[in-house]
């Protein structure tokens, strides 16, 4: 719900109300003006609500590239580390050591596509998993396919910790799996690519994806925790546009 997100952003008192507009008026109306003048008696709630919406696109630039500059300094927080480390100590120290925390690190990307591929597929309000016939459905099946590939990666890693090379032919079979490690790791980043590529598109194009307002609307309730649904809509005519609408 962006409930939370209208409290911040909008005027006060016009969080449930007149910044609450619907795009273009909603089912009811041609217009967001109309849609002010009949329930407000007003015509700027297209202004507060784009206000409202130019304040929050600005934090959240912020807030992203703020994001985006401290993970970069983390970054090399960690190869300086790692340098001081092999100076301390031996090199191949160091790498059996990276080796190791491999599974580890695999495993948090791993749970969190296959969370994600859970949710869009097997969720009641999830708009990808309603129909096999869907045009995103595959979005689901590449996140739980790219969980698998996390999943085949972090047991290759823990064979390749955890194996020890005593002759060639132990030497051929560590070069086996590091080599489907790094092929898998190139698949799984080559989905994760494509995934983020969709979702963006996706995400520009969601005003014309092919809901139905019935569908849309059941979907904005059930997922609506904060009892503030808007444009659910009216059942009778006197409807009160900042109650929700199931």
């Amino acid at each position: 719900s962006f409930d939370w997100f209208r409290q911040q952003f909008c005027l006060e008192g016009t969080a449930n109300a007149e910044c609450a507009v619907p795009i273009e008026g909603g089912a009811e109306f041609d217009t967001e003006d109309e849609w002010c003048l009949a329930y407000y008696n007003a015509t700027n709630c297209s202004q507060i609500k784009y206000e409202a919406q130019q304040e929050m696109a600005a934090i959240s630039y912020v807030f992203l590239t703020a994001n985006a500059i401290w993970g970069l300094l983390l970054v090399c927080l960690l190869c300086l580390a790692l340098r001081m480390l092999e100076g301390i100590i031996t090199a191949p120290i160091v790498q059996s050591s990276k080796q190791a925390n491999v599974p580890l690190w695999l495993s948090l990307p791993c749970l969190g596509c296959l969370a994600g591929g859970a949710t869009l597929l097997f969720s009641p309000s999830s708009a990808v998993g309603n129909e096999m016939g869907s045009e995103v459905f595959w979005v689901g099946v590449a996140y739980f396919a790219s969980g698998g590939s996390f999943l085949f990666a972090v047991l290759l890693g823990w064979f390749i910790s955890t194996y020890s090379v005593l002759n060639s032919r132990d030497k051929l079979h560590k070069q086996i799996a590091v080599s489907l490690f790094i092929a898998t790791m190139v698949l799984t980043i080559f989905i994760l690519m494509v995934v983020f590529a969709a979702s963006l598109v996706f995400s520009v194009d969601l005003v014309d994806y092919g809901i139905s307002d019935e569908e849309r609307g059941s979907i904005a309730c059930y997922v609506d925790t904060a009892n503030s649904c808007t444009n659910c809509y009216p059942n009778d005519e006197g409807w009160d546009p900042t109650e929700p609408q199931c």
